[in-house]
């Protein structure tokens, strides 16, 4: 990656619909008002469980796995990870949806960011 450009990080967290709502709120103020708004890419869960239950080993594996190799087919990652094509077929179809993996133009899956930062809050 060359100094010019910026590291692409997504972070996941445990925040209320409410905080999220309010944040949103507070940015769209901002925006109206012409002021600069900080862009960061998050993906929020209700709870704790909840956020485990989705990231799970093997689905982190997966992550980790295309990051450090490239775009790859499910078939590819299913025959390198050593997993049933149906279970990564799944996980990729739901990491898809939660904007954790993308497709190329020849969909092939690829992790879209460098750096994935898990936050836990142990107290609201």
């Amino acid at each position: 990656m060359s100094k010019s450009q910026k590291r692409r990080i997504i972070t996941v967290t445990i925040r209320t619909t409410k905080s999220v709502v309010k944040e949103v709120l507070a940015s769209c103020r901002q925006m109206q008002k012409g002021l600069p708004v900080e862009s960061q890419t998050e993906l929020a869960f209700n709870d704790a469980a909840t956020m485990l239950s989705i990231l799970t080993a093997k689905r982190l594996e997966l992550l980790t796995f295309l990051r450090s190799f490239g775009p790859s087919t499910i078939k590819e990652l299913s025959r390198q990870l050593g997993r049933n094509y149906s279970n990564i077929h799944g996980d990729v179809q739901l990491l898809l949806r939660l904007g954790l993996l993308d497709k190329t133009d020849d969909e092939l899956i690829y992790v879209p960011f460098d750096e994935l930062n898990i936050c836990l809050p142990l107290a609201a």
